[in-house]
């Protein structure tokens, strides 16, 4: 049995995380269920995992009896397991990654953040064959370089497009939420929606795919039906693909057990509904906040930091209806435009870049707004 720890259990991938052990209750247990402040979920999912260490991040909530609360849960979750699922959202999700790596512990990683922000701590975890990625494009090539002996010439990632991929683009600046977070083929949180309506969630994941399979020429394309979800081409120069339905559970299982056992888990429940496939070249019309993220992970060292620290700054104020969907290229190009490459060679100097980036972030909102 494999104990996993899932931490950001409440939210859309730790709830698909914990009905997936659910389904492979012959090999795998839930260790530990931490949130950040769903008390009530975590209760009832405590419910059911009677024997689960649970924890709560916000030292403000009131817990159950029981629980543990406050900075140091992290820790104590991931104390005597044999995986972590990292499904923590947003920057915060490096300290959980960070502790994974120095534990030696695997980690199977939900969270993009941890590889655009702290890609180079991480990079011996991934050496070590001890990091899984959950994100369906990376669980893709991972699952299609499998077998290849000789290494291939690139990888393509696929992106839906998101929302608003063809709402008229004279329509896109004025864009509400609620369009926004409609998402037309896959069910994420609400940051990851309005990150694949940008495109900006894309540009993370080509990042991430550089941190993952090193030297390894990486792109994207649109393909609005989302059911290839990554290409690998061959050193022949013949194309691999991995085809299904959009259902995040699949490369969480695969990451939790490791692409071996029988899966209890299955999505072949029926013949798959073909549609027509189409596939496109991202528009920088459309989505200006791609290729500047793109830009800033060329650049490296602190750049891809402040990209995603002020984007998660712009969604913020995106969601609260305090800016227009058109703001938020603006203020990760803000940010960018006054971060150079610094070097990167330690928790501390991706926290002072993150810092540094949200509060430029921050005043440039208060200045234009």
């Amino acid at each position: 049995m494999k104990r996993v720890a899932v931490l950001g259990s409440t939210g859309s991938i730790g709830r698909q995380a914990v009905e997936v052990i659910r389904a492979n209750s012959g090999s795998l247990v839930v260790h530990s269920l931490v949130c950040n402040r769903n008390v009530d979920l975590l209760a009832a999912q405590s419910r059911e995992f009677p024997g689960a260490v649970c924890g709560v991040l916000d030292p403000a909530a009131s817990v159950p009896a029981g629980f543990l609360q406050g900075a140091g849960v992290t820790e104590e979750a991931v104390e005597g397991c044999d995986i972590v699922l990292n499904a923590f959202t947003g920057f915060a999700g490096l300290r959980a990654s960070l502790l994974a790596a120095r534990l030696e512990i695997p980690l199977a990683l939900a969270n993009k953040e941890s590889l655009v922000t702290g890609g180079c701590l991480l990079a011996d975890h991934i050496r070590k064959g001890l990091l899984s990625p959950v994100d369906s494009e990376h669980s893709t090539i991972a699952r299609c370089l499998a077998g290849e002996a000789v290494r291939p010439l690139s990888v393509t990632l696929t992106a839906s497009g998101g929302a608003l991929r063809d709402l008229p683009l004279s329509s896109l600046a004025d864009a509400s939420p609620g369009m926004v977070l409609a998402h037309p083929t896959w069910s994420m949180g609400p940051r990851i929606t309005v990150d694949s309506a940008t495109l900006v969630n894309k540009a993370f994941e080509v990042i991430e795919a550089r941190w993952l399979f090193p030297d390894l020429p990486v792109d994207a394309v649109l393909h609005p039906q989302s059911i290839v979800h990554s290409f690998v081409r061959l050193a022949d120069g013949s194309w691999k693909a991995l085809t299904g339905s959009p259902d995040m559970r699949v490369p969480i299982q695969y990451a939790l057990l490791g692409g071996s056992g029988e899966p209890g888990l299955s999505m072949s429940d029926g013949p798959l509904d073909w549609p027509s496939l189409t596939f496109g070249r991202i528009d920088p019309a459309r989505y200006p906040a791609y290729s500047i993220v793109i830009a800033a992970g060329e650049l490296g060292g602190a750049a891809p930091v402040a990209a995603n620290a002020a984007d998660e700054v712009a969604v913020e104020a995106f969601l609260a209806g305090r800016i227009g969907f058109g703001r938020i290229p603006e203020v990760i190009e803000n940010a960018l435009g006054k971060t150079g490459a610094a070097p990167v060679s330690s928790y501390g100097d991706v926290l002072r870049a993150d810092e540094e980036a949200r509060a430029r972030s921050r005043a440039f909102l208060g200045e234009r707004c």
